[in-house]
């Protein structure tokens, strides 16, 4: 078991870089799986295909090799491995409907988490050839059809909400009442439909500004989108306004209703617009 004296935590940069090498890898798995439409469904009702699974064992077989002895607690596999003071949350297709219906904001996450939080993250975006990471900072690089990471990293950022209003990321797939009466309380600019994690890569790199979700998710959607926007300057807060705590297996890895913004007083204006607290 992996503890939180592990020396290869001190170095949360170069623990970024080799998740970011891992998600690289899942994610060349979906562009070569990109027809696949055998669709099964999981017991939760969500849809799972071979693309899932083809990403799963890349990501995993990377994470073997590149960080040894850490567990992974999948969402393809999450009764396998507990998840300790320290291990890996993986989501190999974040937006299995999104990939389905052809769309591009279908994505690879992957977070290591230490002590509750995470500490580092990646998100890889196949279709549109970005990926994002980050350990004390956040960063953006392109991404390859092979997996494969050319040219430098860039830093990324949150940018200031526009005087117009902020721009909001919903859910193209799992809209819900409670999270639209948020955003529209908070005037909203715009809002975009996005699936899956890459709501938070596109809030920390400065293309949006909110993202309200009080549908269910579960920890591996969230974890690697909270560690990269909060390293850019932005914060997610669970909608009693304080952060996402992972590795709660006793709750089936389920989150609470969160905000993700590109401040923390517009998160903490979503949290007061919730008309559960009016």
């Amino acid at each position: 078991m992996i503890g939180r004296d592990d020396p290869r935590l001190s170095d949360p940069d170069g623990l970024a870089r080799k998740l970011a090498e891992a998600a690289g890898a899942s994610a060349a798995a979906l562009l070569a799986q990109r027809t696949a439409r055998d669709v099964t469904l999981k017991r939760d009702g969500s849809p799972v295909c071979s693309a899932d699974l083809a990403a799963d064992r890349a990501a995993k077989e990377a994470l073997a090799r590149l960080l040894p002895g850490f567990p992974v607690v999948s969402e393809e596999t999450a009764g396998d491995a507990a998840p300790g003071e320290v291990f890996i949350l993986l989501d190999p297709l974040d937006g299995t409907r999104e990939f389905l219906a052809g769309g591009d904001s279908y994505c690879v996450a992957i977070a290591l988490v230490s002590g509750g939080r995470p500490v580092a993250g990646a998100i890889a975006q196949p279709a549109t050839g970005r990926l994002w990471f980050s350990g004390t900072q956040a960063h953006m690089q392109d991404l390859a059809a092979d997996g494969s990471l050319p040219g430098a990293a860039r830093r990324i950022s949150v940018r200031a909400v526009p005087k117009e209003g902020p721009v909001a990321l919903v859910s193209r797939f799992h809209g819900d009442g409670r999270s639209e009466s948020i955003v529209a309380a908070l005037s909203s600019s715009r809002e975009i439909p996005v699936s899956s994690a890459v709501k938070f890569a596109m809030i920390a790199s400065g293309e949006a500004d909110l993202n309200v979700r009080c549908g269910q998710t579960m920890e591996w959607d969230i974890a690697a989108g909270d560690a990269i926007l909060s390293a850019a300057g932005g914060i997610v807060l669970t909608l009693e306004g304080t952060r996402p705590v992972y590795g709660r297996a006793g709750r089936g890895f389920r989150n609470p209703p969160f905000v993700a913004a590109s401040s923390e007083a517009l998160a903490r204006r979503a949290i007061a617009a919730d008309p559960r607290r009016r």
